[in-house]
């Protein structure tokens, strides 16, 4: 497996000293899981945009893609 730069931890103080790199796979992995929550919002019509935990694990995700996109460093 590829070595993955650490991400910004909860209290960690800043941002980590390296860019965030991702390998390929798991680069595929979140953009597929980001494309499954955003579906299931969009099915879930209103009633999945007044479901808080999923309004919050897809904005989540969407952060974290942002922050691999493009992905630097993937094999």
């Amino acid at each position: 497996m590829d070595n993955v730069t650490p991400t910004k931890r909860r209290g960690s103080g800043g941002p980590p000293a390296a860019s965030a790199h991702i390998d390929s796979a798991s680069y595929v992995l979140l953009v597929e899981t980001l494309a499954g929550f955003l579906e299931l919002r969009i099915s879930e019509g209103d009633q999945g945009r007044q479901c808080d935990e999923l309004e919050r694990l897809t904005q989540k995700l969407e952060n974290l893609a942002k922050r691999f996109t493009p992905p630097k460093g993937a094999a």
